[in-house]
């Protein structure tokens, strides 16, 4: 073999070994992505109180529910929270359908939603809301247990701790993702 025929030899088996190697490489790749595929369809992604803190704070409600832009809720301010929350299709009343889900959502019993209807015209109105939840101290309740540093005035983080814990119906410190989704979407996904 001469010199130009042993010099033709190494380029192919370095071509040769390129090419193995970038086989090998693709290879290696594609297991990669075969091994990193989530086929586990059965697995529920969970959301505990700290992400749901996130979520929530990470929009404008807080500051648009605060009127006094004090950083922290007093009782009008629950009450308006709750009225915009529930107000799910945004058109300023609350509707039959409205107050059976937030009765669903939120665990309420017992509400007579008829005696808030004050003008008895089929809907409520914020005003309406506001008188209702005074005369019947539907919020107190939550208000309270909710305030955890006993102030009088809720802090964001003590609000979102209140409405995770209502959601969170097994005490788990989860919620799954379709608790999450069904309600964080529908009352406060913005």
């Amino acid at each position: 073999m001469n010199r130009t025929e042993a010099t033709e030899a190494i380029k192919m088996n370095k071509t040769g070994l390129w090419r193995k190697m970038g086989m090998g490489l693709c290879m290696f790749l594609m297991l990669g992505a075969v091994s990193c595929d989530d086929d586990d369809e059965d697995e529920v992604e969970v959301f505990d109180n700290n992400t749901f803190f996130q979520d929530m704070t990470a929009n404008s409600m807080f500051d648009d529910w605060d009127a006094d832009s004090d950083g922290v809720f007093n009782d009008d301010e629950f009450t308006v929270s709750f009225f915009e929350t529930w107000d799910t299709d945004d058109n300023g009343v609350l509707s039959d359908s409205e107050l059976t889900a937030a009765e669903n959502d939120f665990a309420i019993t017992g509400a007579d939603w008829d005696t808030w209807d004050y003008d008895a015209n089929g809907t409520i109105e914020m005003s309406e809301f506001q008188t209702g939840a005074q005369s019947t101290n539907l919020f107190d309740t939550w208000y309270t247990t909710w305030d955890a540093d006993a102030d009088g005035m809720l802090e964001d983080r003590e609000y979102t701790d209140g409405v995770f814990d209502l959601w969170d119906t097994d005490a788990d410190g989860m919620l799954t993702d379709v608790e999450y989704t069904t309600f964080y979407d529908t009352y406060y996904g913005v």
